[in-house]
């Protein structure tokens, strides 16, 4: 048997809801999957959640609750959208399967054994977002998009993976694989990032406990993305090399980079091809759940499942960023499935009824626009099936649709309606239906891997038996005699959408309902005290330098903190709402008069200022980003 076809999504952090994008990048594997298995290929599909990493961590404490009880909880929020979807995926994978656990150990302890795994301190920058340490020319990348207040200053033991080795075996991949990477721009960014220069890369934590833990030393915990991207290995039951990955273009390096040097370290072969496509935005904005701009799919899943599908593969050119907007998304579906396709097969089968008595006629004779309609469908199904085999649906179904709309044309030119009145005119009437038919019969299948519920419904009008999907679209007979008559009573293929009434009824759920005045948990106001008494309290701002884990407390941080005339040692019990690498490089207010006094054996010569209820966590208190170690707080 073949080794089938290899598809991957990306695994989807579990850090919130799935959005459009999540919904995009999987509804285009599986169109990829479904066409696949009409052309008579078996598919592997392997999609699924990655559930690892610091700011799973941190998340899970700001909710009181264990890491693994907050991936479950969100988790299902994929699993039952990809259900009702009706995703066609062999494997939703996790990576807090059992299976997976054992094959990230696995591979780390054989790069550990080949040296290209080692053991070293790192001092550097860290993103706290991407959960990487970063280049100097990534810092530059990420303060020109304003994110440099994501940025640490972090020191720590860790394992290294010789990422600088796999430098020259990276390019000449490259050079021999013109098609690893689509769309070409995106390959171009890769191959300039590689050909700056490679350092070697951190692939464990020692500041974070929630992970696969290291074989053989477990106070480290295996780095989320070395631990993530195995999630392909693991879930690829004989089907290894991956065929096509799909990624977004956020997290193309890691797959691109990073990847194939683990593979290349292993003895693995490379995926055959990584696909990075676009964001959708939101007026012409990344969609970001902090800006408010997020749209979720249960929004839009009340206009069906193929209607969503359908906008993402029509709408959205793979590579290229697309702006969304609810305004577009319905004008879309008017025009090409309620207006468009879905007129013309009621006119068709409509016309098939009423002419013919619902049986199909045969064409005899072809005129030169009978001929040209007849030739342009027989080129229009090859050119379907060679773009989607170039996982290009939005050229696909441009063309499709430039087709289907030609045939209104091709209507309106024949006028059967004037030709039913003169029986002279059966052959020129026969042309015409027969012609209408036999290209419906093949918008079925082809659209089957888009929108397999209206593409089987469209299969059943037409009065065919089967389904839509089981055809295989390389083996499409354009002029194979009908098989039974049309239905005598079609379906409508798509209900035209009330525009109007649905931007309403969006508008009034965005609008919020003004909320109640929130109650204050806080105790009374305390006795008062005069001016001079409160002057001799000697608040000054600081900066933290570093910061560690008290041993044995789940609260205490110790940490040095630079208050302008001199370093300080500081204990502070804010260790439930922050962890020490969020600390680092962070200004505060410290009084710095108060005396000294021991904290589980450390002397800590300062207390820093922070604001709660009785119930929440502490919110240190932060001055101005331009304020300096040292400043006088008054």
């Amino acid at each position: 048997m073949s080794k089938p076809f290899y598809l991957t999504t990306p695994i989807y952090y579990v850090n919130d809801r799935p959005h459009i994008g999540h919904t995009y990048t999987t509804v285009l594997a599986d169109a990829v999957a479904r066409f696949r298995r009409q052309m008579g290929e078996q598919v592997r599909f392997l999609t699924g959640t990655d559930e690892h990493g610091q700011k799973v961590e941190k998340a899970a404490a700001a909710k009181g609750i264990a890491p693994k009880a907050l991936a479950d909880e969100v988790v299902a929020n994929y699993t039952d959208l990809f259900a009702r979807m009706g995703m066609t995926h062999d494997r939703f994978i996790r990576t807090t399967d059992a299976d997976h656990r054992e094959t990230v150990q696995a591979r780390f302890k054989q790069l550990l054994e080949t040296g290209d795994i080692y053991k070293s301190e790192y001092e550097g920058l860290y993103s706290v977002s991407d959960e990487a340490f970063v280049t100097e020319t990534q810092a530059k990348e990420l303060q020109a998009q304003g994110l440099a207040h994501q940025l640490v200053t972090l020191k720590e033991e860790t394992y290294f993976f010789r990422l600088s080795k796999y430098e020259k075996p990276l390019l000449e991949y490259y050079a021999a694989h013109p098609d690893f990477v689509q769309p070409d721009f995106r390959f171009n960014e890769v191959k300039r990032f590689v050909e700056g220069g490679l350092t070697d890369l951190s692939i464990s934590r020692t500041t974070i406990n929630w992970g696969i833990p290291v074989p053989g030393d477990e106070k480290h915990v295996v780095y989320v993305w070395f631990d993530a991207l195995l999630n392909y290995l693991t879930g690829a039951e004989g089907a290894w090399p991956a065929d096509l990955q799909i990624v977004g273009k956020d997290i193309l390096r890691f797959h691109t980079i990073y990847w194939p040097a683990f593979l290349m370290a292993m003895g693995l072969p490379l995926p055959k091809t990584v696909l990075a496509h676009g964001w959708w935005l939101s007026g012409n904005d990344k969609m970001s759940k902090s800006k408010g701009n997020v749209v979720r799919p249960d929004t839009l899943l009340k206009f069906g499942n193929d209607a969503i599908r359908f906008f993402f593969l029509r709408d959205m050119q793979v590579g290229y960023d697309r702006d969304f907007s609810f305004e577009g998304f319905m004008d879309r579906l008017n025009a090409d499935l309620a207006n468009g396709l879905g007129n013309l097969a009621s006119r068709s089968i409509s016309m098939i009824q009423r002419y013919r008595n619902g049986a199909v006629p045969t064409a005899t004779t072809l005129d030169a626009s009978d001929a040209a309609v007849d030739q342009a469908g027989r080129a229009v199904v090859a050119d379907f099936i060679a773009k989607a085999q170039g996982h290009d649906f939005h050229a696909a179904l441009d063309g499709l649709w430039i087709y289907l709309r030609s045939l209104d044309a091709y209507i309106v030119q024949a006028e059967p309606w004037k030709l039913a009145k003169d029986p002279a005119n059966d052959p020129k009437l026969d042309a015409v239906l027969c012609n209408l038919y036999r290209a419906l019969r093949a918008t079925a299948p082809c659209l089957a891997s888009v929108m397999p519920e209206l593409a089987q419904l469209l299969w059943e009008n037409l009065g065919l038996a089967g389904k839509a999907a089981d055809q295989r679209l390389g083996e499409l007979a354009w002029d194979a005699p009908a098989a039974s008559p049309v239905a005598a009573e079609p379906k409508p293929l798509f209900a035209r959408i009330d525009k109007d009434k649905e931007m309403t009824e969006l508008e009034s759920a965005a609008t919020p309902a003004p909320e109640a005045a929130p109650s204050l948990d806080v105790p009374a106001i305390r006795e008062v005290v005069d001016a001079d008494t409160f002057f001799k309290v000697d608040l000054r701002v600081g900066k933290i330098l570093e910061a560690e884990r008290v041993p044995k407390s789940d609260k205490l941080i110790k940490m040095k903190v630079d208050i302008g005339l001199e370093q300080r040692t500081i204990v502070g019990g804010i260790g439930k709402a922050y962890e020490p690498a969020d600390l680092l490089q962070k200004l505060v207010v410290v009084v710095a008069n108060l005396a000294p006094r021991k904290l589980m054996g450390i002397e800590s010569h300062g207390m820093l200022l922070a604001a709660s209820d009785n119930a929440s966590k502490p919110y240190l208190v932060a001055p101005p980003a331009d304020a300096q170690p040292g400043f006088l707080v008054k």
